[in-house]
This record gives C-alpha cells, sequence and structure tokens, in this order.
C-alpha cells in the first residue's frame, strides 16, 4: 500500500528514470483494476492469463502516456486494458465460430497419417488377412490415406452406411487381432 503516497504522475517519472521498484509499486496498484476487468468480460478460466496481458498493457501504457492530453493515466490505462480484453474476447468467438462452421471438414481431413513407421507394411500384411476385400478397401482408404466419406462413396459406389458398417467391423476386428 506504498503507492498511496505517491500519485501516478510521480511514479511513472519513476520508472521512466530507471526505478524498478516504483515499476512493481504501480503492478501493485493496479492488479485489483486487472482483476476487476478480467472479471467484467468473463475471462476467469483464463485469469493468470489475462492478468500477464493486463500487466504487459500497464508497462505499455506507462510508456506512451503523455500528461498534455488532459487525461489521468487510471482512465488512459483502464481504455488500453478494456480494448485489449474486447479484442481477446472478439477473436476467441470467431475462432469458435469457424471452429463450428468446418468442423466436420477439419475432422474429415485431419487425421494421423501412420505410414512413416517402420512396422507399416507389416501391419497392413497383418490386416489384410483379417479383413475382407470390401473392408480392406474402405478401411485403407478412410483411416490410413484419409479419404473423405463423400470421396470413398463417388469413387467406388459404395453406400454411406456400408462405409460406416465396414469401417465399424473392420475397427472391431482389428483390435481384436492385435488383442489376441
Amino acid at each position: 500500500m506504498a503507492f498511496i503516497k505517491h500519485n501516478d504522475y510521480e511514479i511513472i517519472f519513476l520508472i521512466r528514470e530507471g526505478n524498478d521498484e516504483a515499476l512493481t509499486l504501480m503492478f501493485e496498484k493496479y492488479t485489483p483494476l486487472i482483476y476487476k476487468k478480467i472479471s467484467k468480460f468473463n475471462l476467469g478460466y483464463e485469469a493468470e492469463d489475462m492478468y500477464q496481458e493486463g500487466l504487459m498493457i500497464l508497462h505499455k501504457s506507462i510508456k506512451k502516456f503523455e500528461e498534455k492530453f488532459d487525461k489521468s493515466f487510471t482512465r488512459y490505462f483502464e481504455q488500453n486494458l478494456e480494448r485489449k480484453f474486447i479484442s481477446i474476447v472478439t477473436m476467441k468467438y470467431r475462432r469458435e465460430n469457424i471452429f463450428k462452421g468446418n468442423q466436420h471438414y477439419i475432422f474429415e481431413s485431419h487425421k494421423a497419417n501412420v505410414s512413416n513407421s517402420v512396422y507399416y507394411e507389416l501391419m497392413l500384411d497383418e490386416i489384410s488377412k483379417v479383413l475382407t476385400k470390401n473392408e480392406n478397401l474402405v478401411y485403407t482408404l478412410r483411416e490410413l490415406n484419409n479419404y473423405s466419406i463423400a470421396f470413398i462413396k463417388s469413387k467406388y459406389g459404395i453406400n454411406e452406411k456400408t462405409i460406416y458398417n465396414s469401417l465399424h467391423r473392420a475397427k472391431v476386428k482389428i483390435a481384436k487381432h492385435f488383442k489376441n
């Protein structure tokens, strides 16, 4: 509570002179305001990250603040902090909407491929012994080569339900085979 003895202009002057204690003092003074804004923008689930963002904004505000604009430092910092939190919330909202809108595509086209494994060829031989010709085709195309259901359906003329059933049967057979 040592910051009560000094006003913001004195502390900012000391910080600009290189006084680290003054910077610590300013951080202590504005910590409650930062947490208040975190709460206001409902960012409590990332409180520590947002607190660090708030401290960075405080430091930038100290560097750029000019008294000649007839605005208190508190209001200047508060405005900068709110703008930063608004941009963070907006960016998160946009990312969520993009993900929701493209979720099907993301899951369809981004599967892991195990072809870089040294046992890949051995696994293919083992799988082909266990699966029927149709199950092997569908499993290889979908799970190993990352083709979409729509592509398999259009290219090979296999019904969508048949594709899903074949995949399920193939996975069960493979799991059972490698479990034994």
